[in-house]
């Protein structure tokens, strides 16, 4: 975080900026392999994933099931900002994405499906039809 003097104490307005520069580049490796937030829902017919990821491209999207778990990695790609121009405050975080989960004992590994929408990549892992709960209709006679 970076403090900015409202009062011109400082001439270019900026301090703590050595200490800015070192905490980043001690923070930098740990932002190479981002962790989105991310929700999991239960209901009858399967898993709910919903994960936390703005800024996204289509390409750069990958989604498997691979050895029992759902693996989720993506890249998102830094702005180029023009050379003369001057960056105050980075938060936002840039690189790679990823995140996996063991899937339970109950979940299919084929028919997951997914979409994105509003910066949130939402993906659905059914359950097998044996694992469901199956309603038995008794019939009563007499």
């Amino acid at each position: 975080m970076e403090l900015r003097m409202i009062d011109g104490l400082v001439p270019d307005g900026w301090i703590l900026n050595r200490f800015n520069t070192l905490w980043n580049d001690v923070a930098r490796p740990a932002e190479r392999h981002a962790v989105p937030a991310t929700d999991v829902v239960e209901d009858a017919d399967g898993y709910h994933f919903y994960f936390e990821m703005p800024g996204l491209r289509a390409d750069s999207v990958d989604l498997r099931v691979e050895e029992g778990r759902l693996i989720v990695a993506a890249e998102r790609k830094a702005p180029e900002w023009p050379k003369e121009a001057s960056v105050h405050l980075a938060e936002r975080t840039y690189g790679a994405i990823r995140r996996a989960f063991r899937l339970p004992e109950d979940a299919a590994h084929d028919g997951v499906s997914a979409s994105y929408r509003d910066g949130v990549l939402k993906v659905t892992v059914p359950k097998r039809p044996e694992a469901k709960p199956v309603k038995i209709k008794v019939n009563f006679e007499g």
